[in-house]
Order: C-alpha cells, then sequence, then structure tokens
C-alpha cells in the first residue's frame, strides 16, 4: 500500500476494526526512493486495488511495479488495459473471487514458479525493453511528420 504516513495508519486502524480480525498484526513503513524498487523487485507479483473515480487515471504504482519487471493483478476499470495488457503482462479481476482465483492459478505449485506467472513475467521485461526513442521513431514522428507535410501543401 502506498499512502502517506497519517493516511496509512488510518487505513490500518479502518481495516483492522471492520474485518474484526484476531491475530493479525499492520506493519506500515517508510521506503526510501532507493529501497522502494528494491522491495517491488524482491516480489513475484504486484497486486493493485486502485480504481478510478474519472475513469480516465492509471495507477503509477503499476508503472513502478513494471519498471522493476514485477507484473500485476489489478482491478479493472475502464481505461486500466491501456496500462494492463491482459495475459502479457498482468491479469485484471471485477470481484475478490476473480482476484482470489488469479492468485491461486499464478501461485499454484509454490515455490516452484507457475508457467502462467513465468510468462507474465516474460511480457513485462519484453515491454520494458522498449525505449524512448524507439517508440519516438516508430510512433510519435511518423505522425508528426505527416501533420506537417499536410500544413505545408
Amino acid at each position: 500500500m502506498t499512502a502517506t504516513f497519517c493516511l496509512r495508519e488510518k487505513i490500518a486502524r479502518s481495516v483492522k476494526r471492520k474485518l474484526r480480525l484476531k491475530r493479525v498484526a499492520f506493519r506500515t513503513l517508510w521506503l526510501t526512493a532507493e529501497d522502494y524498487p528494491l522491495l517491488l523487485g524482491s516480489a513475484d507479483l504486484g497486486v493493485c486495488l486502485h480504481t478510478s473515480s474519472s475513469g480516465l487515471d492509471l495507477p503509477m504504482k503499476v508503472v513502478d511495479m513494471f519498471g522493476c519487471g514485477l507484473p500485476v493483478c489489478a482491478a479493472s476499470y475502464s481505461c486500466i488495459e491501456e496500462l494492463v495488457k491482459v495475459e502479457e503482462n498482468g491479469l485484471l479481476f471485477s470481484s475478490s473471487s476473480e482476484l482470489a482465483d488469479e492468485l491461486l492459478m499464478l501461485f499454484r505449485g509454490f515455490p516452484e514458479e507457475s508457467a502462467a506467472l513465468r510468462s507474465l513475467k516474460d511480457g513485462v521485461l519484453k515491454a520494458g525493453s522498449s525505449r524512448w526513442d524507439s517508440e519516438w521513431e516508430e510512433h510519435a514522428k511518423p505522425l508528426i511528420s505527416k501533420v506537417i507535410s499536410q500544413r505545408r501543401q
């Protein structure tokens, strides 16, 4: 969970109170900018519960996870597929039972890595190999060049 300190504490208390959990402790910590990617990189999978009230914004934590080579299971909403490519770099869920099914499938045979999880990790790494300059040359430059040439005519 990423949030400011006071918000993290408030959320942890709220979850504990609402779920009435026994023998469960919530611990929060502050990570430096240098430690955050190390923590993400040590995980096997990221889970993103972010949903957008406008349906137009994308969660930066997923970008962070992808940058660390981490596939994600993300809550589904209108524009999330612009970022999470289903069965390429992650999976989407619309309910807690769907998320549970995805987690069971991805971690089947744990501690051995499942083929499904390996495939998602490979997809994240493949997508991460594209760079700004190659994306510019392939997508933006031709479009801008076309617009400029049309204006000159």
